[in-house]
């Protein structure tokens, strides 16, 4: 787990952390990157509507890899200007996330966002397996 302030530059440290982690953990090439890119979109998206800090846990089981950002931000606000999707500059990041995960849950808690994927990785040896602590766990 990592704490990290929720500004653009922890995007960086959340990948980076998440990198060594994954790669400590013997995680396959494939699923480094898949992990990898959904780590950076989960934690883009606390930094755009978090307001102090993100927390992120990573726990892999047997040949599943369970992530998970909890943010401090309030409920999404509205947007009064309407831009086509294929125009908009956000707004992807939970589509891609959707597109790379087996699972993905978006839940609201008192504090925040919780928002939780899961993949199927390939390990090139055993991980340690540890407590999901309120992460995605189906």
């Amino acid at each position: 787990m990592v704490a990290l302030p929720a500004e653009p530059a922890s995007v960086c440290i959340a990948r980076r952390w998440a990198t060594d982690l994954l790669t400590l953990w013997g995680v396959g090439a494939d699923a480094l990157d898949t992990a990898t890119l959904v780590i950076s979109e989960l934690a883009a998206n606390a930094v755009r509507y978090g307001h102090a800090e993100m927390t992120i846990r990573l726990l892999q089981q047997t040949d599943r890899l369970y992530m998970c950002v909890t943010d401090s931000g309030g409920p999404p606000a509205s947007h009064p200007l309407v831009i086509p999707r294929e125009l908009a500059e956000h707004g992807r990041g939970l589509a891609i996330i959707e597109a790379l995960s087996e699972t993905i849950e978006v839940t609201r808690e008192p504090e925040g966002w919780r928002v939780g994927a899961v993949i199927r990785v390939t390990a090139v040896r055993a991980a340690v397996e540890k407590p999901a602590d309120g992460c995605v766990s189906r």
